[in-house]
């Protein structure tokens, strides 16, 4: 437990449960906050040096990047799920062959996302309906983006294999120095040389890869059975097998969820320029509550993976209610900060007032239904936390997949105002939400989980 503690691991089978999750979610929050605190000065300074078109650019390929971005971090939370059994259980053998085995996944299909993304990235924004005035600034940031994915796809993976040992900490220092490199690179290359989205797109891929590196090392020079040693790459079958079983459903509900908000995205790109530019200044203003929302949801996924590898099922129901009041407490009172202010921090970015009607329009219409969409985070990192991904993943496809376009393709058209298509995002959150809630209360997940787990077990 000291050597655990001096690498800057959390154990959580023991001890008081909200005092644990904040413990884990405050770095995790701190994280994403600074991913989302370089976003929105990329946004800053293309909005004061580059102009709407190059704004309107980078921010017409949120969606297609969050597709890429989605697939690489569902990957590796649930392969973090079974590292996070596996360190629950204090198994320190089959706890290093994991976190080698991820790493080999992460950079096998980092390297093909790189490639056939960069290949096929002009064709998918042509299909996507990005405004002419758009695409060269699109393709010239997203080209960049693309390129360094297979850094993403390992800084992802890495960031989740120290989440769940419950080093919460470390990534979030990383996250925070990238911020700052960020800058630096968008200062240069934007405001200094007047590349524009390229200038973005540039400082965005040096950014993650400095980040990468900077999670690698962090893993090479831990002093646990989780350290990382570049000559054990490889893939264990077996373990690969569970991995990919776990982590496969999470990836692909990723990319289904963005491949409908590419949906989404399309949508919105036929109401024209403005409303493209004040979408996605929207995106990036509501960041903040997702950054709250996905840090509870993942720190409730290695309270609940170190549970159960710990076979502490009554502590795993505990968090989950806890995790349930910390999260409608932080995320209502967030709503009700953005609703009332979200005029003038769109006014910070872009003194544009058509952007800024769009963009408050946009915040007040689905605002208020936040609560909906934490409510599932925290019930789906509860249940995959033992490793069960599949029926979460069918569940959030059918709520926030399936219906979302299905709205989008149906009835929109029919009526084609921007509130019809807002509409969908309220309607897919109350019922991915009633969907969870029930599952977890009265599914049999928790049993699933203890079978598969007693199978891997004895097939290791």
């Amino acid at each position: 437990m000291a050597e655990r503690a001096q690498n800057g691991s959390i154990d959580v089978t023991s001890g008081v449960i909200w005092r644990q999750l904040l413990t884990l979610c405050v770095p995790i929050f701190f994280s994403s906050f600074f991913q989302q605190a370089y976003a929105l000065i990329n946004t800053f300074i293309v909005g004061q040096f580059g102009g709407k078109i190059a704004l309107g650019g980078i921010q017409s390929t949120l969606s297609l990047s969050e597709l890429a971005v989605g697939f690489s971090v569902g990957l590796g939370a649930g392969c973090a799920v079974i590292t996070g059994q596996f360190f629950g259980q204090k198994d320190d053998e089959r706890l290093s062959r994991s976190v080698h085995t991820a790493m080999t996944i992460a950079l096998v299909l980092g390297l093909a996302i790189s490639i056939l993304g960069v290949i096929f990235l002009p064709t998918i924004l042509e299909l996507m309906g990005t405004p002419a005035e758009l695409m060269p600034e699109a393709l010239a940031y997203s080209r960049c983006y693309f390129g360094a994915m297979v850094f993403s796809l390992l800084l992802n993976m890495g960031t989740a294999l120290l989440r769940a040992v419950g080093d919460t900490r470390a990534p979030a220092l990383i996250i925070a120095s990238g911020c700052v490199f960020n800058v630096v690179f968008d200062l240069i290359f934007v405001a200094g040389f007047k590349m524009e989205a390229l200038g973005c797109g540039i400082a965005t891929a040096l950014t993650i890869c400095i980040n990468a590196l900077m999670v690698l090392r962090r893993l090479m020079r831990a002093q646990g059975a989780w350290r990382l040693e570049p000559s054990r790459l490889g893939v264990d079958t077996r373990l690969c097998k569970s991995m990919l079983a776990t982590g496969l459903p999470l990836a692909v509900q990723a990319s289904l969820y963005s491949i409908s908000n590419i949906i989404v995205q399309s949508t919105v790109n036929s109401f024209g320029a403005d409303a493209v530019t004040g979408w996605g200044l929207a995106a990036r203003l509501d960041g903040v509550v997702w950054m709250v929302t996905e840090a509870l949801g993942v720190a409730m996924t290695t309270f609940a993976a170190q549970n159960f590898g710990a076979r502490n099922y009554e502590r795993m129901r505990r968090g989950y209610h806890v995790s349930l009041v910390i999260t409608v407490s932080l995320i209502g009172s967030m709503a009700l900060f953005l609703i009332t202010f979200v005029e003038p921090l769109a006014r910070f970015f872009i003194d544009d007032p058509v952007v800024v009607g769009y963009t408050s329009k946009m915040i007040h219409f689905i605002a208020p239904f936040y609560l909906f969409y934490s409510i599932v985070d925290n019930t789906s990192g509860a249940i995959r936390g033992s490793g069960e991904s599949l029926c979460p993943m069918l569940l959030t496809v059918l709520g926030t997949v399936i219906f979302r376009v299905a709205w989008l393709l149906a009835v929109v058209p029919m009526h084609h105002t921007l509130e019809t298509m807002l509409l969908v995002y309220p309607v897919t959150w109350i019922l991915t939400a009633a969907l969870f809630v029930t599952y977890h209360h009265f599914g049999h997940w928790l049993t699933h989980a203890k079978e598969r787990r007693d199978r891997l077990e004895l097939s290791i």
